[in-house]
């Protein structure tokens, strides 16, 4: 699904496509159960291992703070349920994040944007008073130059970035996520790839180090990966 123009994946659908690429168990084991003296905090670890023995761990918190009011009541399912998510994630390749993961759907603005604090009442500025009309300037004075634009709160992270971050490295766009390059060192360690042998490998397809892939080009080479002898 599209928030505030991000596109977000659903906990349902990966573990559809979890399923479909052949999951052998998920386990999920209670880190930190919520209590007041910890604020409420609750931490689980899930554990997710396809047919193929391989395994995939990540964890997953809620709070009070993080979450809707509508679940504040059940943190330690929404805690395992976003480590599912993420463990998930990993194992399908999916580097979108989840809507489960999310606090409310004011997370999905783009870094560097700022959310509304929908309690927070606006003071009206109080009107200078009048003082006296200035004298014109002199026919000769030349006009006060207008202040840049001011960037706007829904800037992204991208224009944000540097022209220049990825000049000289052939590739354009977001950068590859965690847990697309767990992905990728542990496909090349199962089949006998050298780091060496890797970071030829995608300099040769890519034209750059396996440090600068991109988001889409990290999902094609785990793809040549995954299908490779």
């Amino acid at each position: 699904m599209q928030i505030e123009g991000k596109e977000f994946v659903k906990y349902p659908g990966l573990l559809d496509l979890g399923h479909q690429k052949g999951i052998s168990s998920i386990e999920v084991d209670i880190v930190k159960m919520p209590t007041k003296d910890n604020g409420n905090f609750a931490v689980c670890r899930a554990t997710v291992m396809s047919k193929m023995g391989e395994t995939f761990i990540d964890i997953g918190d809620a709070n009070p703070n993080n979450c809707s009011s509508k679940v504040v009541r059940h943190l330690l399912r929404l805690a395992s349920t976003r480590a599912i998510a993420r463990a998930l994630r990993s194992f399908t390749n999916i580097g979108m994040t989840a809507v489960e993961e999310l606090a409310d759907f004011n997370e999905a603005i783009p870094e560097g944007g700022q959310h509304e604090n929908p309690n927070q009442k606006i003071k009206p500025t109080k009107k200078p008073a009048a003082k006296a009309p200035k004298k014109a300037p002199a026919a000769s004075a030349k006009p006060k130059a207008k202040p840049a634009p001011v960037a706007t709160t829904m800037e992204t992270q991208t224009e944000k970035e540097p022209a220049d971050q990825n000049a000289g490295k052939g590739n354009t766009g977001p950068r590859m996520s965690e847990a697309q390059k767990r992905a990728i060192y542990n496909l090349s360690r199962r089949r006998g790839i050298s780091v060496e042998q890797l970071e030829q490998m995608v300099s040769d397809a890519y034209g750059c180090g396996i440090e600068t892939l991109t988001a889409s080009d990290a999902s094609a080479f785990i793809r040549q990966l995954q299908q490779a002898a």
